[in-house]
């Protein structure tokens, strides 16, 4: 749902810039400022909710040496595992995308279709040169610009009316309507786009206007040229034509009287927009966690456990040879850690469910927010200057605020884990890892073998062993929660 919330978020963005334009400029006669700020405003919808300006504090795995004693404790029995069906909401999420991507398709053929069109167009007639532009001859009763061409009936046409097309062409109007329809294709569930399109091409017809009459013509013989040909052909292709249904607003614009300078100064209010929905979208508050897990404070009872899945988004962490990244491996871990939890009873909470990056701050606040009994992170060792370094760690800090209950917990978990066969312990360690310092309460890192050990790493990729090492880290957690 993640690319979902994001076009949601871009239609926001577009939605508040529009409005603002609608409110404060689309009145003035400042054509090509008002020609920028509508696309200047739909880039940074798109980049907004991209933004993260949030300070990661760097929190790197590597080997350590301080080895702390581990206690010989009981084993528990085996938990039996038990398979559990596809999520309810998967339904309802393809059926989402199959009909946004049926709209997205139908717009993009559209658009090709168009392009398609029009360049047979062209190749079915000759091209002559009027100076630095190309002027096709065509059947077609109007006149009007595709590109870096100009389209004009083979009947004889007012100069004018060659002089407003060129100015289309001068001003590179076609990568605004290239640049809109893609726009538009992408949020075509937005209705404001309807209006942000039709905007942006009448500021266009505005400075084609206002680029006839500054170099010499008079509003008189401009207007006569205009009100000739009334009658207009909507295309619905992007192109800039002359007669286009928005005449009426073309004669009102240049008989308007021109817009104080003073009033330009308004566009600095672009500023406040952008910080408002940058506060608002650009690192949202329950970015990596699910819905299922974002109500704090509900044990019902339950033993809860905060289980961290390290790296994700750009920061894949160690790469196996076969190419697993730690990012991956921490991910499907953690939800077989919550998968063997639910069939002990055990509320398993994730700190983030899917591929996005999420700074140490974020993880260690989560933990906070939900009254949680232990904190767990899931990581991988890589030693790149001895391929022979191998065995699962477990990392405890003596600032952690219940430092000695963080190794009690550590001790279970090692105890857990000597029932594994085919993977080495090396004890439990000390270490400064963030997620660590700051949690409240107790905290372990497990590093849960070496990607750059081709044994570690072969014993890791299998499910099964999967499956065992989280069966282990649930018993642990019961023996210590008892």
């Amino acid at each position: 749902m993640g690319n979902a919330l994001y076009l949601i978020q871009v239609s926001a963005c577009t939605s508040v810039f529009y409005v603002l334009y609608i409110v404060l400029f689309r009145h003035s006669t400042f054509f090509r400022a008002n020609r920028i700020y509508l696309l200047v405003a739909l880039l940074f919808s798109f980049i907004i909710p991209v933004l993260d300006f949030s300070n990661v504090t760097v929190d790197y795995h590597l080997p350590t040496n301080d080895f702390l004693n581990a206690k010989a404790l009981p084993v528990l029995n085996n938990i039996k595992p038990e398979s559990l069906g596809t999520m309810s909401g998967t339904g309802n999420v393809n059926f989402i995308l199959l009909i946004y991507s049926a709209g997205f398709g139908f717009m993009m053929l559209r658009l090709i279709y168009s392009i398609a069109k029009l360049t047979q167009l062209k190749t079915r007639t000759g091209i002559c040169r009027d100076g630095a532009v190309r002027i096709v001859r065509t059947d077609l009763p109007q006149p009007f610009s595709f590109f870096n061409l100009i389209f004009l009936p083979k009947d004889e046409i007012n100069p004018l009316i060659v002089e407003h097309e060129k100015a289309h062409v001068c001003y590179h109007h076609w990568v605004d309507l290239l640049m809109l329809e893609i726009s538009s294709a992408v949020l075509w569930f937005n209705p404001f786009m309807i209006f942000y399109k039709k905007s942006i091409k009448l500021q266009h017809e505005y400075e084609a206007d206002d680029h006839v009459i500054r170099n010499g013509s008079d509003i008189p013989h401009y207007l006569d040229c205009i009100l000739h040909h009334l009658q207009a052909e909507n295309f619905g292709i992007p192109i800039s034509q002359f007669y286009s249904q928005n005449i009426k607003k073309r004669i009102i614009m240049m008989t308007r009287k021109k817009t104080p300078l003073k009033f330009s100064l308004l566009y600095v209010l672009f500023i406040p927009a952008v910080c408002i929905l940058l506060f608002a979208f650009a690192k949202p508050s329950i970015r990596s966690i699910s819905f299922e897990n974002s109500i704090a404070g509900n044990k019902d009872g339950k033993v809860v456990i905060i289980v961290d899945p390290g790296h994700g988004g750009d920061d894949s962490g160690s790469t196996g040879k076969e190419g697993l990244s730690e990012k991956e491996f921490a991910m499907a871990m953690a939800k077989s850690i919550q998968k063997a939890g639910e069939l002990q009873n055990i509320k398993v909470i994730l700190t983030r469910t899917d591929d996005k990056g999420m700074n140490l701050e974020e993880r260690v606040s989560l933990a906070k927010r939900h009254d949680a009994d232990a904190f767990i992170s899931i990581h991988t060792n890589y030693d790149p200057e001895n391929a022979k370094s191998s065995g699962i760690e477990c990392v405890v800090s003596e600032k952690n605020g219940r430092s000695q209950d963080s190794k009690r917990l550590a001790e279970k978990i090692q105890s857990e884990f000597q029932t594994l066969n085919g993977i080495g312990l090396n004890g439990i360690k000390e270490s400064n890892f963030y997620v660590l310092n700051e949690n409240s309460i107790p905290a372990v890192l497990l590093e849960l073998g070496y990607f750059s050990n081709s044994k570690d790493y072969a014993y890791l990729k299998d499910q099964k062993n999967q499956q065992q090492i989280s069966e282990r880290i649930v018993a642990a957690v019961m023996q210590y929660t008892k």
